[in-house]
């Protein structure tokens, strides 16, 4: 009998997921917020574990998600030149005091073990509603930040070591994979300002961009928000998401996008070869639904 993916993650570690060379970023909570965001681009990430030098502790992870309730909170209180002048001058630790005071501090202490089993680091990936989950080996003394793993690099596992499964044949549509019905969007001329607002409150890390006809001309994601960071003017907010997605990288992946009739095996394989956040599901080249990583990490899981 072929193995299942969740008896594959059983007998595997987090530390099975590690390459022979790694590199680690790491913030120190006393670092300015801007250099640490400026290092983020450079290096094409969307979070960092953060690093506490008193205490020699793990202390969270800077995510973009922080930086976008930075920017709410700025145009709901401030004027463009006071926010810029406090931007300058703030430190990581002064972001979570903001974040603390207007009651949106992010989960500090989900974190795993490298020797513990990527079945449990999937469950709590999921279970938390993260998208990444930092490996630290706690001590006494100190604490060890190892690595970072996310939703896709597990996917990625499972693609390349659990070849062979019956429901690799069966379609999207028939195992029930993804969101579909009445899903968040916007057009390309909404403001940016709205679309921050609705990937905070929805919870959502991209957002389609679709004509009146319904067919998909972009993904604004989160991490699109670090250009603001980049560029300069972060308060810019009222200029429409088109805009905005003008100043996005050179090096977008592009949009991934699949049918109801593609097959998990093809979207395992996609996941496999190329960096996939997410499959935007068409119909009649419109958009119908969204398919997460975390809905394929989920069905995955729940196959015994």
């Amino acid at each position: 009998m072929a193995e299942r993916p969740s008896e594959a993650l059983k007998r595997h570690t987090c530390y099975d997921l590690l390459p022979v060379s790694l590199k680690v970023i790491v913030f120190d909570t006393s670092l300015l917020l801007k250099k640490a965001l400026t290092a983020l681009i450079q290096h094409g990430v969307q979070s960092a574990p953060l690093w506490d030098s008193e205490t020699q502790r793990f202390a969270g992870m800077l995510t973009v998600t922080d930086f976008i309730q930075l920017i709410l909170h700025y145009y709901r209180r401030s004027s463009l030149e006071e926010a810029l002048e406090e931007l300058d001058q703030l430190q990581i630790s002064g972001l979570r005091a903001i974040e603390n005071s207007i009651g949106c501090l992010p989960k500090q202490n989900v974190t795993i073990h490298p020797l513990d089993s990527l079945y449990h680091a999937g469950h709590l990936l999921i279970d938390s509603h993260l998208h990444r989950l930092p490996l630290i080996d706690h001590s006494e003394a100190a604490d060890t930040i190892v690595s970072v793993i996310t939703q896709n690099k597990i996917l990625r596992f499972i693609a390349a070591n659990v070849p062979h499964f019956p429901e690799l044949d069966c379609t999207l549509g028939e195992l029930g994979i993804g969101s579909f019905g009445r899903l968040e969007t916007a057009s390309p001329d909404t403001p940016l300002i709205d679309v921050l607002k609705k990937l905070i409150s929805r919870r959502l890390s991209s957002l389609p961009i679709v004509d009146e006809e319904g067919r998909v001309l972009n993904v604004y994601e989160k991490y699109d928000v670090l250009m603001l960071a980049k560029d300069g003017p972060y308060y810019n907010l009222d200029m429409p998401v088109k805009e905005a997605l003008l100043r996005r990288t050179p090096d977008f992946e592009g949009i991934h996008s699949c049918t109801t009739q593609d097959t998990l095996g093809r979207v395992l394989e996609t996941i496999r070869t190329t960096t996939v956040h997410r499959f935007i599901v068409l119909r009649d080249d419109r958009l119908h639904g969204i398919i997460s990583l975390r809905d394929i990490l989920r069905y995955l899981i729940s196959l015994n």
